[in-house]
């Protein structure tokens, strides 16, 4: 590593997580890497988190934000993005944990490979207490140079997942009304950014069943997780459509842009308006071919 350290923001969106948080942050003291900010947006809590950022008041890397009501994930976790200083930024869900070589590991990374937009590691999960035998999420692992990971879909990218600064500028922003699926829709538009690279070391330990998730909190959540889901897949692959990323995989991205329109067609949450704005952009990719027309046809006489 160069002795230039770059400043790292660790962004921590919390909503009622007060029972875990301290062990988040437990974990960010025990860094082998120092040079780093914490920037917390609470988002309305209601338990005792504030005591837990009362500890820190006086510490000048830990900076806390208050929403004004409770406002969601997408939203939080946008806010959390906009307000960080770091060259180099990464999402710490107030119920998981870094391993105490985290940062050092993607900060190494980044400077190893300038030319990626987002690097990721996998991770441990676990649901109750920390164990030394806990399970590698072996869900996680590389993308294909070949392909990209919103259509590749055998591989996730997951924690512990790092990026540029100067990248995330680039785009749109994190989604402020997703309720859920919002890293993914962060992944999707860094992804469009630059390269992605996969470190294949366990550096985060991730809660799994935890109901007090900030993407989580109500009896719609899996619908809500399932329509934005959808939502963030077609957005992006609309905005690739006039992009290398879409050239390059033309058929398979179409391919994959059908399917998720008959899923769409098919739920629950279902709206004509939505289904025809992006049916317009498939058949656009298509090129408004005539055999386009028909799978559309297809699709809506299945619903």
């Amino acid at each position: 590593m160069s002795e230039r350290l770059p400043l790292f923001s660790i962004l921590i969106a919390n909503y009622n997580n007060g029972q875990y948080l301290q062990e988040a942050i437990d974990s960010v003291l025990k860094q082998t890497y120092s040079n780093w900010e914490v920037i917390l947006v609470d988002d309305k809590s209601t338990d005792g988190s504030r005591d837990i950022y009362d500890q820190y008041a006086s510490d000048a890397r830990f900076k806390i934000f208050y929403n004004d009501k409770n406002r969601g994930c997408g939203y939080t976790k946008r806010r959390c993005a906009e307000l960080a200083s770091g060259e180099l930024c990464g999402f710490l869900d107030p119920d998981d944990a870094l391993l105490p070589e985290a940062l050092e590991t993607m900060v190494k990374a980044h400077e190893e490979h300038p030319e990626c937009s987002l690097i990721y590691s996998t991770c441990y999960r676990y649901s109750g207490d920390r164990k030394a035998d806990m399970p590698i999420w072996d869900y996680i692992g590389p993308i294909p140079k070949d392909s990209d990971f919103l259509i590749y879909q055998k591989k996730l990218i997951s924690h512990f997942v790092s990026f540029k600064r100067s990248a995330y500028v680039r785009t749109k922003g994190i989604d402020a009304s997703l309720k859920a699926a919002v890293d993914r829709d962060l992944y999707y538009k860094l992804e469009e950014q630059g390269r992605i690279f996969h470190i294949p070391l366990p550096l985060y330990y991730y809660r799994i069943n935890n109901a007090r998730s900030i993407s989580e909190g109500s009896d719609r959540a899996y619908w809500n997780g399932h329509y934005n889901r959808i939502r963030c897949e077609l957005d992006a692959i609309c905005r690739r459509m006039s992009g290398p990323l879409f050239r390059r995989n033309k058929a398979a991205y179409l391919d994959y842009m059908r399917s998720i329109l008959f899923e769409y067609s098919r739920s629950p949450i279902f709206k004509w308006r939505g289904f025809l704005g992006y049916c317009f952009y498939y058949l656009k990719g298509y090129h408004f071919n005539p055999h386009a027309f028909s799978h559309l046809y297809k699709i809506l006489k299945r619903r």
